[in-house]
């Protein structure tokens, strides 16, 4: 492997001359600059750039720390992380609270503390290893968050909870807004028998709105909100899979169900294909995250879409922001949500076929 050394011997300079040549710390003369640059891509030379930060106090690498490496939302909001700290020159440590999900495995019987403890785990070893930034995507309950988030010695983006502190910023989406549009476009179509496929939320989680709006909606037109249509899908296909099922299998089931995620509303489709119904035709889907992905089932399933690349760059710039500027005053950005309609949704009737 090439070193300083050799580009500096390739090039007919010192050392030092080539040190400022990559870190344009001294004016170099354009023949001399040139000279060396040529040496370096001709010995494929590349800096140690973790030792460049410790030399010079920074480290150019902020940390991520997400809930499940499985949330296919996620996995899209952190690709624009990334694409935007590259752009920066920043690079990404990743690192996750929970496992894979397993369908088999069932989640009542796990300690929810065994995550919170990861969790904390996950926050300590990045500090370790000096990233000047976080952005956390916390499974950890309001006030053991709030404590982990005051132990902070760097800044901090906290993805989808809105707790507020002067060491950190909150990005949310607004999940009453892209709640209640889906369940208008529902109620435009006919439907009033109208379930809810949701998840786990604390009271700083933005999604605990989306049930708000779920009822508000069925208010608005004269339906009083049945909680028996109402089940805790936890996120996961194969839960969300059962309990549709369960719900089609009521003397009067639903027809049209909003999920808390896509993963859970594409599993709803199957759930309602084998039991033989049609969507849309015998029952309406609506999910939520707008992954890439939904354009390519059958049907294309209509979701809310939260933007979520954008939602990444956004974070990712504002903690490079905050990395150069520590005393920038806290911020609460909320995103609003759009609805992309496709194929799982149709007009309400009055009997199954």
């Amino acid at each position: 492997m090439a070193t300083i050394k050799d580009v500096a011997a390739r090039a007919g300079v010192s050392f030092t001359t080539v040190s400022h040549v990559i870190n344009k710390t001294r004016p170099v003369a354009d023949e001399t600059r040139e000279r060396v640059e040529r040496a370096i891509e001709e010995l494929g030379y590349a800096p140690n750039m973790v030792a460049r930060g410790l030399r010079l106090g920074e480290t150019k690498t902020v940390g991520v720390v997400g809930i499940s490496s499985s949330d296919l939302y996620f996995a899209e909001v952190l690709h624009g992380i990334q694409e935007r700290g590259w752009e920066d020159g920043f690079g990404i440590y990743i690192s996750y609270s929970d496992l894979t999900d397993v369908c088999p495995v069932d989640k009542t019987i796990v300690d929810g503390d065994f995550f919170c403890v990861r969790e904390v785990e996950r926050l300590g070893d990045l500090e370790k290893r000096n990233i000047q930034g976080l952005i956390l995507n916390s499974v950890q309950p309001d006030i053991r968050l709030l404590q982990s988030l005051k132990r902070l010695t760097i800044p901090c983006i906290l993805f989808q909870r809105l707790i507020k502190g002067a060491g950190w910023d909150n990005f949310v989406s607004d999940d009453y807004q892209g709640a209640t549009a889906a369940m208008r476009h529902l109620i435009d179509l006919g439907h009033r028998r109208i379930a809810l496929i949701e998840g786990y939320g604390y009271e700083s989680h933005t999604v605990k709105h989306r049930k708000r709006a779920w009822a508000d909606a069925l208010r608005s037109v004269g339906v009083e909100p049945d909680q028996g249509l109402v089940r805790d899908g936890r996120y996961d296909s194969c839960v969300a899979y059962a309990e549709t099922r369960t719900l089609l299998a009521l003397p009067s089931p639903p027809t049209a169900i909003l999920y808390y995620s896509d993963t859970m509303a594409l599993a709803g489709i199957r759930a309602a294909n084998d039991l033989g119904l049609s969507v849309p035709d015998d029952l309406s889907i609506v999910g939520y995250d707008n992954l890439h992905l939904d354009a390519m089932t059958v049907p294309r399933l209509t979701s809310v879409s939260q933007s979520s690349a954008q939602f990444g760059r956004d974070m990712m710039e504002r903690l490079a922001e905050r990395v150069a500027q520590s005393d920038l005053e806290p911020i609460v950005k909320v995103y609003p949500q759009s609805l992309v309609i496709r194929e799982s949704t149709g007009e309400a009737h009055d009997t199954r076929r």
